[in-house]
């Protein structure tokens, strides 16, 4: 029989009555490689298709993944690798609007809360905690302390003689009222009452000046007819500033009139405490 013909009888014995690989290499007596290229072209019969023992794992991540599983809960829920779930499924993306989608979200979201509001409570007791314990070790302020305190406050956030610009003179800017209460302690304790300082709000012009003013006089315990008409800063919407809302009281200035040797004693305690360094 020539090759022609041989070739021809083993696709058609492959075809019907569908015999396998190894029973045409048998009843022909040619290798794989010969069979292979005799059959090229010839869909192997049903019956010699092995089933895939993981079909059915990946029919269930095809329809879980459609309802919104990830790849992790996948592999987790069928038992296979992260990497096996993910072949299975990549074709379609995760949609976040499905409803086990948005079921872990929203619990992850819940964990992540409880998690810091822990952390939030454990960090605010924390804060309590070293706040009065500082307190406790600093004891009684005196009044060296008040000097000392009073005079950083005000060269960190005072108005400065600069070489170029003589300024002996006391103008103090902040928008946190502590620091104003400790600077008008300062003020006292070196013979200066409140009603002999100028109060001037600086604020934006998208906020209430009158109603910072009484914000400010009431937190430090101020007349309100003490103070000035308010500078107002013009608003620029693009800034994207976080100073805004109920919380936003401006800046307080507080000047103090023929204050060059209040200015100078400043001046000395930085000195004193610059000869540390």
């Amino acid at each position: 029989m020539m090759t022609s013909d041989v070739r021809e009888e083993a696709r058609r014995l492959r075809v019907d009555p569908g015999l396998s690989i190894s029973e045409l290499r048998k009843h022909f007596g040619v290798g794989s490689g010969t069979l292979t290229e005799w059959l090229r072209g010839i869909t192997p019969p049903e019956w010699t298709k092995r089933p895939n023992a993981k079909d059915d794992l990946r029919r269930q991540a095809v329809e879980l993944r459609k309802l919104g599983w990830s790849v992790n809960d996948l592999a987790l829920k069928l038992g296979v690798a992260k990497s096996t779930a993910y072949s299975w499924v990549k074709h379609l993306p995760l949609d976040p609007d499905a409803e086990r989608a948005r079921e872990k979200k929203a619990h992850s979201d819940l964990m992540l809360a409880a998690r810091w509001d822990e952390r939030r409570a454990e960090r605010d007791r924390r804060q309590v905690e070293v706040r009065a314990g500082v307190v406790d070790e600093l004891g009684p302020i005196t009044q060296r302390d008040v000097l000392l305190g009073g005079a950083l406050a005000y060269m960190c956030e005072g108005a400065k003689s600069k070489p170029w610009r003589r300024h002996d003179r006391l103008i103090f800017i902040n928008n946190d009222p502590r620091l104003h209460r400790l600077f008008l302690c300062f003020l006292r304790a070196q013979g200066r009452d409140a009603a002999s300082l100028r109060y001037r709000v600086h604020i934006h012009e998208s906020a209430d000046a009158e109603a910072a003013a009484d914000w400010w006089a009431e937190r430090l315990g101020v007349p309100r007819e003490l103070f000035q008409r308010a500078t107002i800063k013009r608003h620029n919407p693009a800034t994207r500033r976080a100073n805004v809302g109920a919380d936003y009281h401006g800046c307080l200035v507080i000047s103090v009139p023929k204050s060059r040797e209040l200015y100078w004693r400043v001046e000395g305690v930085m000195e004193a405490l610059d000869a540390l360094g």
